[in-house]
């Protein structure tokens, strides 16, 4: 998904004047103590950093498939000094060090002021490779879980730092073959990173501060990379299927742009529990008959359009609907009636005429549905 969100990025920026940017050093910090390689760092780096300044990455600096398999790590540098907020300076090298005297890992930091104030917004390593008479620049994931342990259960490979829960790997490996056979696609090979924590993740792709770290992941803690190759999960979890659904249809089901997040939150929420908590569908709707309680004037239908503003418990209240109403379609209807729901455009555009079709709810019954749903 991001390599889409990159191409519109970098056809607005070509209609902009192409920004410039300079490195500076830290105090007595040197990119190599050879001054010619030190000179040739520093040339690339600022080519490097023009570039993810204005989202327009080419082969002079970055290896083509690295685009591909790191597209997380691209989308993120293409956002840097997107914020208006900020005024920012020159990024700053923190640190230069090689293990071999070809191959550097270079830490940057970007900081500027916010409303007058000292702002630190991104502090990242990035790996500087030899190439013709410049350098390349890689992310540095291979490199950071290169003695990662691994197991393979079905089609899925685990990598991890400390250790694995053998049923719950199991218990993913099991739910993605199934989930392929339910959506009617192929169970491919998938590569599993299950990190400690969000901290260790973003280490891992180099990024060692972040100032939007707690908003910083989609799905919450769970996305796919490598267009879905990869799975990474900083919740120490061999099981968090809420994260990969979604990037799942995503990649996989043609016609990614008709499909409603909201409703795909959903379907995640019904497979595999609520985000992080991983609340399942039965104790969701108990948090639901407990807000009537306390509040039993809420009209659901208000609720369900207020979106992300929509709070039961938790913000997000209307994903935990939509995992109502798939319980229903699922277990009342089948699977394919549940994706009808999903091709809803993108902004939900058709939702509600696609529940009328499909299960004959609407607005005028859709507050008495949800009722009907959780006292079941």
């Amino acid at each position: 998904m991001y390599s889409k969100i990159i191409l519109i990025l970098s056809l607005f920026i070509c209609n902009l004047s192409y920004a410039q940017v300079m490195i500076d050093k830290n105090y007595r910090v040197e990119l190599s103590e050879d001054n010619e390689i030190a000179q040739k760092l520093e040339l690339s780096l600022n080519g490097y950093l023009t570039e993810a300044y204005n989202g327009d990455f080419s082969e002079k600096y970055v290896e083509p498939n690295q685009l591909k398999k790191f597209e997380f790590f691209f989308y993120t540098l293409s956002r840097i000094r997107k914020n208006t907020n900020v005024e920012f300076h020159n990024p700053i090298v923190l640190k230069s060090y090689t293990f071999d005297g070809e191959s550097y890992f270079v830490t940057l930091s970007f900081t500027g002021t916010r409303d007058e104030k000292p702002y630190s917004y991104k502090i990242f390593e990035i790996k500087a490779v030899p190439f013709e008479n410049h350098y390349r620049f890689y992310c540095v994931f291979d490199d950071r879980t290169e003695n990662f342990k691994t197991k393979t259960f079905g089609s899925v490979t685990f990598h991890y730092s400390s250790s694995i829960d053998t049923e719950k790997a199991k218990k993913f490996a099991d739910f993605k073959s199934n989930f392929a056979e339910l959506t009617k696609t192929s169970d491919s090979t998938l590569d599993y990173y299950k990190f400690q924590s969000l901290d260790e993740l973003l280490r891992s792709y180099g990024f060692l501060f972040d100032a939007t770290k707690c908003n910083f992941l989609a799905y919450d803690l769970g996305f796919t990379d490598n267009e879905g190759k990869i799975y990474v999960t900083g919740t120490n979890n061999e099981n968090y299927s809420f994260g990969y659904i979604g990037d799942y249809l995503y990649y996989n089901l043609p016609n990614a742009e008709n499909i409603y997040g909201p409703f795909v939150r959903g379907l995640s929420t019904y497979f595999g529990g609520y985000g992080l908590s991983g609340e399942n569908v039965e104790e969701l709707k108990q948090q639901f008959r407990d807000e009537l309680k306390v509040n039993p004037e809420i009209d659901f239908l208000e609720e369900f359009k207020k979106g992300r503003k929509s709070s039961v418990k938790r913000h997000f209240s209307y994903f935990v609907m939509s995992s109502f109403l798939c319980q229903e379609i699922i277990e009342k209807h089948n699977f394919d009636i549940a994706l009808k729901l999903v091709y809803s455009g993108r902004k939900g555009e058709d939702f509600f005429s696609n529940l009328k079709k499909y299960l004959d709810i609407d607005e005028s019954n859709f507050h008495e549905t949800i009722l009907r749903l959780i006292q079941k």
